[in-house]
């Protein structure tokens, strides 16, 4: 899994700068936005009255935490020396005054892949240089891309995954762009998933894992602390996208048993073949060795 390709776009990108992607469905990294087809249209006040982007309310929380600290750090000037605190006070004005103003806005468009053909569509946040004065020079705009119908793999997913797994890590891969805790409680399912596969029944997770140690015991110790990222997920609200890509990075290694027990398996019948014949072969000599 290419880690640093998907921190890349997990804040706001200008879209010169946006990475290719994976295409879901040819899997070659060749999905490109299609400049060409992006719409935006600015937030109402309604949205941030209703239930704001993660990254709406993490930009707002940002620019309202650095107003706070610079206000405190205002009055313990002003506190010391009336005259130092104003001087600041008026050079931070002039400071916020002329740093750019961008406005949010939604957006769609389509990413084409430049292998198969095929198109996703993609939506999310912009953020949209706002001049205030004629001077100024127009910035470019920046984009964070939070859902993708079709959703794209943060890592291929092998056929021999079994699909109800294959669905949880779609579904966490999905939200990943946008929620991350809804990203980690997805994962946990699919942890849930994996154990069903290989132990079978309906048991609470920690006690899946522990009866799971029997037969993969290193597996277990990983998925064990990958539960605790789910558990985070689902009761809290602790996880950002580092502790995703690295609990995802880790799941991958974790799925390559199902692809072992496949080859194992197709392994098994050339391992008729050889015993049906060299079985046969021994019985064969021993028939004619007891024969003299």
């Amino acid at each position: 899994m290419n880690s640093q390709l998907w921190k890349s776009i997990s804040d706001f990108v200008e879209l010169n700068e946006y990475p290719k992607l994976p295409c879901p469905f040819c899997h070659e990294v060749e999905l490109t936005i299609d400049k060409n087809s992006v719409q935006s249209r600015a937030l109402s006040k309604n949205y941030e009255k209703s239930a704001p982007s993660r990254h709406f309310q993490s930009v707002k929380n940002k620019l309202s935490q650095e107003i706070s600290e610079q206000k405190n750090t205002i009055k313990e000037m002003y506190d010391e020396n009336k005259l130092l605190g104003v001087l600041l006070g008026a050079g931070l004005v002039f400071t916020r005054l002329n740093q750019p103003n961008y406005e949010f806005h939604k957006f769609i468009a389509f990413m084409s892949c430049q292998s198969c053909g095929d198109n996703v569509a993609v939506n999310g946040l912009a953020q949209i240089h706002n001049k205030t004065r004629q001077d100024q020079v127009q910035l470019v705009p920046i984009y964070k891309i939070e859902h993708f119908s079709t959703p794209i793999p943060l890592f291929k997913i092998d056929s021999s995954v079994p699909t109800k797994i294959q669905l949880e890590l779609l579904g966490a891969f999905s939200y990943f762009h946008i929620d991350t805790n809804s990203s980690a409680n997805k994962l946990r399912r699919a942890i849930e998933h994996f154990c069903r596969e290989l132990n079978g029944g309906n048991a609470k997770l920690a006690h899946q894992i522990q009866k799971l140690k029997k037969t993969y015991p290193l597996e277990a110790d990983l998925l064990d602390t990958l539960r605790l990222v789910g558990n985070e997920g689902t009761h809290s609200d602790g996880v950002d996208e580092d502790d995703l890509l690295t609990a995802f990075r880790i799941f991958e290694e974790v799925l390559t048993i199902f692809k072992k027990q496949e080859i194992l398996n197709e392994m098994k019948l050339n391992q008729k073949i050889l015993t049906d014949k060299f079985d046969k072969k021994m019985l064969t000599d021993e028939n004619v060795v007891s024969t003299q």
